[in-house]
């Protein structure tokens, strides 16, 4: 009986099975049945047969048919499975194929190999399910390059913020820090993460503007400044952190160390004021040397009239001491032109080594008439200095303009004045701390230093002291420190100044150390001397030329005029042979001195040339250097100066 049920049941196993192959047909699973142990095909879907690239496999054994979608050799797992009856799983196996325009297709599937039985439980075939996962496995190495390529920036942005000379931090809603990164946290004295959980409150109690700035960062509002931590400076950027409702959860900040760069900003300010006064020093000596040469011209006329008068005039005259009033004027007044001369650094006159302290002890009778009976003049003055090369008058015009002003310092007070002179060996640090013209180089210098116990300077008042005009006494002029920078300037030498409010004032002046031997001086002839011979002036003043002519026509001389430069070459070429000396001013219009004077020696070479100006006789007569100057006559000067200047030419060409 139940071997007649099992013939009944069987055509309803059969229909079972079919109608699962149909339904497992239709599915977009990849599904295969094979048979017995040579694994023949009983059964693949559409899908299964399309991702294989096969037709109809039915009756073919999987190892002639294999699915090209396998990359391994599934064989092998087919006969472990259908021999142990246990299932297996292939996890994402690789199929490489070229689709029909040439390009190579890679794509990814997950399979599972399942034992099927017969009715006694024997292992009689494997069903093969399959499924593609490519998309899954690309999207999964996406994300694995995207997290390396993330764990890659997080390493760099690391690596970046610990060496950036930064502070990266942040807090909370509450001004906890949250976050503490940075090189610069080592200079605060902190470790990275170190003031995690601190307060920023509390830990910067001290710096007020941090606890301000954090709480308007709190309040909403994005802003950048600057904070001095001790003695750091940093420049803070805060951001506010906000939830996805636009609420303030904390603070973002970064603080870049600004130390060297505001260090540096104050160096180029100094340097730049440095500049400034440079400039200015500088463009008021233009200024003022030209101030002085045209003062000079006028000075000229007046020295030169007053001194012909004087010559005429006879001693019983009445008017004999206003003649000389006029002239010791008119020389005040020159005194005032080589202050402006000497301001401008073009005041050296007859530079030759000198003993320093031989002429600062020969003043020392007018240093002690000029200051007042409460101020005591001390002089501390060292024998066998090495001489410097210098002009006696400046370097004494130098120095009363010192003592005077520390004399004015100590006012209507008991005090003193002390005059040192000395030698010292001066290093490049020393020599960045003087001022002058240019940067002092090392060496040894001899120096003459003038200390006074008055009410002393500021750094305000310091930094304007050598402006001309400016004074802080109710009658100065303003100008004995402008003109005592000048001959400084001129000299190639160096101030130094010490100074403090209430403790007195010391300048310090030192002038380059000469191998020469130091000159005495001798006393020059004072008479007029009379000559003979024709003169040419060529100066653009009228008042110049006139007095000349004033002066030298009584003694003898014959005087021809010239105006400009131009003018004076054609009167020459007129009266080459006639002309005994030419007089010859340096500044002109239409040709400069330098010009004329190449011009008349063309025309004739042994010709003498006296060359004058208002200006020092080394700035003046350095482009003439070697080219046979018969002598140089500095503005304003006297009759007998310009006689005798004259007449030394002329017995000279006489000579030679």
């Amino acid at each position: 009986m139940a071997e007649n049920q099992q013939a009944v049941e069987h055509p309803d196993e059969q229909a079972t099975r079919a109608r699962l192959l149909r339904w497992f047909a239709e599915v977009p699973a990849l599904i295969a049945v094979v048979r017995g142990p040579t694994h023949v095909y009983e059964f693949a879907n559409r899908a299964f047969l399309d991702a294989a690239r096969l037709e109809n496999v039915v009756g073919a054994c999987f190892g002639q048919r294999r699915a090209r979608f396998v990359e391994q050799d599934v064989v092998d797992l087919l006969d472990g499975v259908y021999a142990s009856g246990e299932p297996s799983r292939v996890p994402e196996t690789h199929s490489r194929h070229t689709a029909e325009d040439g390009s190579v297709i890679d794509e990814y599937y997950d399979a599972i190999l399942q034992p099927t039985r017969d009715a006694s439980g024997a292992v009689d075939g494997i069903l093969i399910q399959a499924v593609n996962v490519t998309e899954q496995v690309l999207a999964r190495r996406r994300l694995e390059e995207q997290r390396e390529e993330l764990r890659e920036a997080q390493a760099l942005l690391g690596s970046v913020i610990a060496n950036a000379p930064i502070v990266l931090w942040s807090v909370d809603a509450r001004g906890i820090f949250t976050l503490s990164l940075g090189r610069e946290l080592g200079s605060l004295g902190l470790a990275p993460g170190q003031v995690v959980g601190a307060d920023v409150f509390e830990l910067y109690r001290s710096v007020p503007t941090i606890a301000a700035n954090v709480r308007r960062a709190l309040a909403g509002e994005e802003l950048t400044a600057i904070e001095d931590v001790g003695d750091l400076a940093f420049e803070s950027r805060y951001r506010p952190l906000r939830d996805s409702s636009g609420a303030v959860t904390g603070v973002l900040g970064v603080s870049t160390n600004i130390t060297e760069r505001r260090r540096a900003e104050r160096e180029h300010a100094k340097l730049q004021a440095q500049l400034l006064q440079v400039q200015k020093v500088e463009s008021l000596g233009v200024l003022a040397g030209g101030i002085a040469h045209d003062f000079n011209n006028l000075l000229t006329s007046i020295l030169g009239c007053a001194s012909v008068a004087e010559l005429l005039l006879p001693p019983s005259s009445p008017a004999l001491p206003a003649v000389k009033d006029v002239m010791a004027a008119a020389r005040r007044a020159a005194d005032l032109t080589r202050q402006l001369l000497a301001y401008s650094g073009k005041g050296r006159f007859e530079v030759r080594p000198i003993d320093l302290s031989e002429h600062v002890r020969e003043i020392t009778h007018l240093l002690e008439a000029t200051l007042s009976k409460k101020v005591q003049l001390r002089l501390e003055l060292a024998a066998d200095l090495p001489a410097v090369e210098a002009d006696v008058a400046q370097i004494q015009q130098l120095v009363m303009n010192l003592v005077v002003n520390g004399a004015e310092a100590i006012g209507d007070s008991q005090g003193t004045v002390l005059v040192t002179t000395g030698v010292q060996d001066v290093d490049a640090t020393y020599a960045a701390e003087v001022v002058g013209s240019t940067r002092l180089a090392p060496g040894r210098y001899v120096f003459v230093e003038v200390h006074d116990t008055g009410c002393g300077m500021d750094d305000a008042t310091k930094a304007k002291i050598f402006d001309p005009f400016f004074t802080t006494k109710f009658t100065g002029r303003g100008l004995g420190l402008a003109a005592a920078l000048g001959i400084v300037r001129g000299h190639k030498g160096a101030l130094k100044i010490y100074s403090t409010p209430g403790r007195g004032t010391t300048f310090k002046v030192l002038f380059p150390a000469s191998t020469l031997r130091a000159q005495r001086d001798s006393a020059p002839a004072a008479e007029t001397v009379r000559g003979s011979g024709t003169v040419l002036v060529i100066d653009d003043e009228k008042g110049v030329r006139s007095t000349v002519r004033m002066i030298l026509t009584p003694l003898g001389f014959d005087v021809l005029e010239a105006s400009d430069g131009r003018q004076g070459v054609s009167v020459f070429a007129a009266n080459a042979d006639a002309i005994a000396v030419v007089l010859l001013d340096m500044t002109m219009p239409e040709l400069s001195g330098e010009e004329v004077f190449r011009e008349l020696r063309r025309i004739r070479p042994s010709v003498p040339v006296i060359l004058s100006s208002g200006y020092n006789e080394v700035e003046a007569t350095r482009r003439f250097t070697a080219k046979g100057l018969a002598g140089f006559l500095q503005k304003p000067y006297s009759a007998v100066d310009l006689t005798r200047k004259l007449s030394a030419a002329i017995e000279a060409k006489k000579q030679s």
